[in-house]
């Protein structure tokens, strides 16, 4: 006859599956177009920086003025691009972990971007002049 398992390693067995199952969970919408929270711009922040984090672009739209420069910073794990959609102005090399991409923006307009990994990734930035 075998010896019934104490309540103890029960619990604590459920326990661990609970965790692995929500580990498992969250990786798999990351990697499945789902996106973290980024940070928005608020109305007249100044911005000069984007990051690329958890396979998305923070913030996703922002606004500047005619002469302003911004840096992409990728922070994330996975390589990622900036790449404009139906400009050439926005055309970034591939992009290691902590590597960053400087645009100089000289004329106004709304210029629309994505990772050309990872296309779900979309970004807008709006210069005004």
């Amino acid at each position: 006859m075998e010896t019934p398992k104490p309540p103890e390693l029960i619990v604590g067995l459920l326990a661990a599956a609970l965790l692995v199952g929500s580990v498992v969970g969250l990786t798999r919408s990351r990697h499945e177009g789902g996106e973290a929270e980024q940070p928005e711009q608020a109305a007249g922040e100044a911005i000069s920086a984007i990051e690329i984090v958890d396979f998305s672009f923070g913030p996703k739209e922002a606004t500047v003025a005619v002469g302003d420069t911004l840096t992409w910073a990728n922070l994330d794990s996975a390589v990622h691009t900036v790449t404009g959609k139906e400009n050439e102005l926005l055309l970034s090399d591939d992009l290691d972990q902590d590597a960053t991409y400087e645009v100089t923006f000289e004329e106004a307009g709304t210029f629309e971007y994505v990772c050309k990994f990872h296309p779900n990734m979309q970004g807008t930035i709006t210069v005004e002049g």
